[in-house]
């Protein structure tokens, strides 16, 4: 085991006598870290000081000694697993800058967040083929065991739960199937419980900056939005919203009563009449499980976990009472993983076929649901429980595991944190670098309380394995991050040229990659943001399995973003979510993204929003306008549940979107006060037919329209049952057919009976009739599909493999 300690004094008088010189080495202090190691002192090596010692926060502490402020220094890790959890976080200053810490050539060197259990535990078989031991004196006063790994193979032990299920890999959202095996049904609820009406009003913010004077000063004016909420800035904090953590003066976009976008209603009418949309517990119906949830002794303690009525995002509580007579679960912790309210069934009925809409239901609806930490749910190999109380460890090994337990190693994570940098904007963390370094065992974060960080629908927690705030140039690369039970990496405040590069994450419990700055309010150009983060080559896969409103990047209060070339895949929502448009000028190229949304519908494989207006400097000057962000030469499927390969939601504005390929994804979708984009040059395959297919645009302000041009689109025949009737070939629909507004021309449409109609204005036309009547869509032909072979050649042309077409 990992342990650290200072021994400051001792250490300085070591070096003294072994006569290593500080601060003015010509080559770079080396420290090597073996946890199976004792203490070598430092001892000159040419020019550079060389020591070995036994853990990674005292090798941290003597390399900054050695070397001196600022000169370069680097730490190398010896190959296996150094747990970091009976000492804490790993914690790297100003004074830390110029560091490398790097794995050993020898093999890839671990941090873990987690307490080994060792060997020598005393397990007693009991019934049912589970067996107990004590834990007591082992592991940090107050851990209650949210998770359970092996050593090697690095795997889980699940948490004793009902339905049964692998949560890694367990889908259970609305759009999986097999839902029902590893979740209640939404209708095996009587009712959640409402909080009491009368809670206090939030604290709310609102600036309109459509005309002159505002608040932005000068000149500066935002009215280009159709939709005039998003022309200005709302938020709110406090009262009902101490849901949500906003600390450092932040505001959530949904505790104003004046937030806008889809289904806001039910947020600001929640806000308005002080009763959140979130319950407090809930009322289950035990005839449908009869004695399932009565056989439990003791349910203080269990989670719950609930799907958002439209799988938007999951949201977890700990229960704190069961009424066993009453049949319901009360809950204390929780509920700030989403963004938002649930829906009543008077606001969603069409969410809840089991709502009563004619007597005023206004119950709140859920998705499935099931609950966790439970001791009576140890029924299942692979399972396990932690009695708190007794400090008493339950667990039910696999029929393939050791007869006795004790032959398997298992690990506690205890951290939340494996690696803080922790800089500020006047004394930042500069060129830090980790290189191919293994980061597992943290601790799940969901109980605690999550933020709101901008306009879009996510909440977040600030927090995940390495935490990097206050860094310039700091690079992770060549990286494994794998079975950390929330967010990875995050970025969050002050941070300018971060690079995390050629890294893989693997079942992360919430997001891999997440930027968050800070603003006052609307004004963002004191520059406390993550700007200029280059995100490249990573491959990043099997994630959210906690939260599922996860990605492997969010972005929010943030700007100037690189995501290159980098493989996503196998998530339960976007693969990419741009929480607001911020600054903008960020770079999205060279990537291949597919099997997004694989729980969830509602979304794309990127999703944006722009609801909230920002003052920022990324131009040069003060604007309240973005700069655009280009998206381009990519490679998206919107398989299961997206829909669009980008669904560019309410507001988002200044997207240039230009030679990708889309499969299985409508095209260009801007319908809710976005505006200024362009889309050009890609290529679309729309399966299934839907009605919007290659281009689907709302309203826009004279001067704000968007370009189409240039594109190819392949619409395919009606599937799932629908009648070939219903299959019009329609390939767009513009509320506003006027070539003044809108450029749309040039584009090639491919549909199953060789027609191309167009909703324009609420009327469905052909092509030749908008391009004789309206004037658009000149140059723009239509053809009946080719040949599979022929798409193909399409789509390696589009892609540049081969000569193509």
């Amino acid at each position: 085991t990992t342990t650290t300690t200072t021994h400051s004094t001792n250490r300085k008088r070591a070096v003294q006598a072994d006569g290593v010189t500080r601060g003015t080495l010509s080559g770079i202090t080396t420290v090597h870290v073996d946890p199976g190691s004792t203490r070598r002192p430092p001892s000159n090596v040419g020019s550079r000081a060389v020591a070995t010692v036994p853990t990674v926060g005292e090798a941290i502490a003597l390399v900054r000694e050695l070397a001196g402020p600022g000169n370069p220094k680097r730490i190398v890790l010896t190959p296996g697993v150094h747990f970091l959890g009976i000492n804490g976080t790993l914690t790297l200053s100003a004074a830390d800058s110029n560091l490398v810490i790097e794995s050993s050539p020898d093999g890839q060197a671990w941090l873990s967040g987690g307490v080994p259990l060792g060997k020598d535990l005393q397990w007693t078989k009991g019934e049912r083929g589970v067996w107990s031991t004590s834990l007591k004196g082992r592991l940090p006063a107050g851990t209650t065991v949210e998770a359970l790994l092996r050593l090697n193979p690095h795997t889980r032990i699940e948490r004793a739960r009902y339905p049964n299920a692998n949560t890694e890999t367990a889908q259970w959202g609305y759009n999986s199937p097999l839902r029902l095996n590893y979740s209640f049904g939404a209708n095996e609820t009587i009712e959640w419980l409402r909080p009491p009406l009368g809670g206090s009003t939030p604290s709310m913010s609102f600036f309109d900056f459509s005309s002159l004077p505002n608040a932005a000063g000068g000149h500066l004016i935002k009215n280009d939005s159709a939709m005039a909420e998003y022309n200005t800035y709302v938020g709110g904090s406090g009262g009902v919203c101490d849901n949500w953590d906003t600390s450092d003066g932040q505001e959530s976009y949904w505790c104003s009563n004046k937030s806008a976008g889809g289904w806001a209603e039910v947020d600001f009418k929640a806000i308005n009449a002080g009763q959140l949309g979130l319950p407090v517990g809930v009322k289950y119906n035990a005839s449908l499980r009869p004695g399932r949830f009565q056989k439990y002794a003791n349910a203080a303690g269990g989670i719950i976990h609930a799907w958002h009525s439209q799988s938007w995002f999951v949201n977890m509580w700990e229960i704190v009472s069961h009424d066993l007579a009453g049949d319901a679960f009360k809950f204390g912790r929780g509920g700030s993983q989403g963004g938002r309210s649930w829906c009543r069934c008077d606001q969603c009925a069409y969410a809840a076929p089991w709502c009563n809409t004619k007597e005023g239901d206004t119950r709140l609806i859920s998705g499935g649901w099931y609950i966790e930490n439970v001791f009576e749910e140890l029924d299942a190999e692979n399972e396990y429980f932690y009695n708190v109380t007794t400090e008493t460890l339950y667990f039910k090994p696999n029929a393939t595991d050791a007869t006795n337990p004790s032959e398997i190693e298992l690990v506690v994570p205890v951290l939340e944190t494996l690696v803080h940098v922790a800089g500020s904007p006047t004394t930042p963390v500069h060129n830090v670098s980790i290189r191919g370094v293994g980061f597992r065992d943290s601790t799940p974060t969901y109980l605690k309380k999550w933020g709101v960080p901008s306009g879009g629908d996510w909440a977040l927690y600030r927090g995940g394995a390495v935490v990097i705030e206050g860094s310039e140039s700091l690079a992770i690369s060549n990286c494994t991050f794998r079975r950390l039970d929330a967010n990875a990496v995050i970025l969050t405040g002050y941070n300018r040229d971060a690079l995390i590069k050629g890294n893989e994450f693997h079942f992360i419990g919430d997001t891999a990659v997440g930027l968050w700055g800070l603003t006052k309010k609307f004004d963002g150009t004191d520059g406390t943001q993550p700007r200029g983060t280059k995100i490249i080559g990573n491959f990043i896969h099997e994630l959210g399995y906690r939260e599922k409103q996860s990605s492997p990047v969010f972005q929010a209060k943030a700007c100037q973003t690189t995501i290159q070339d980098n493989i996503f895949f196998n998530l339960p929502r976007a693969a990419v979510n741009l929480n607001d448009g911020f600054g903008g000028d960020n770079d999205i190229s060279g990537n291949l993204m597919f099997n997004s949304c694989r729980e969830s519908g509602d979304h794309g494989v990127i999703n944006s929003w722009d609801r909230d207006a920002f003052l920022t400097d990324v131009s040069g000057k003060p604007s309240l306008d973005p700069m655009p962000t280009r998206i381009h030469s990519n490679m998206m499927i919107a398989n299961y549940g997206a829909s669009q390969a980008i669904d560019n939601d309410d507001g988002s504005s200044w997207y240039h979107t230009t030679n990708n390929l889309f499969y299985s994804a409508d095209g260009f979708k801007m319908d809710y006060g976005g505006h200024d984009s362009r889309y050009a040059g890609n290529l679309n395959v729309v399966l299934p037919y839907d009605g919007q297919n290659c281009l689907n645009i709302g309203g826009f302000k004279p001067g704000h329209g968007d370009t189409f041009e240039n594109n190819t689109c392949f619409v395919f025949p009606c599937v799932d049952g629908k009648p070939q009737s219903a299959c019009v070939d329609q390939v767009s629909g513009m509320s506003q057919c006027d070539p003044t507004i809108n450029t749309v021309r040039g584009n090639r449409y491919f549909s199953q009976h060789g027609n191309a109609s167009i909703s324009c204005a609420g009327k469905l036309q052909s092509l030749e009739t908008v391009q004789r009547e309206y004037g658009i869509e000149m140059g723009s032909t239509h053809d009946a599909l080719p040949s599979t072979a022929e798409i193909m050649k399409f789509a390696q042309a589009q892609l540049g493999f081969g000569d193509g077409i």
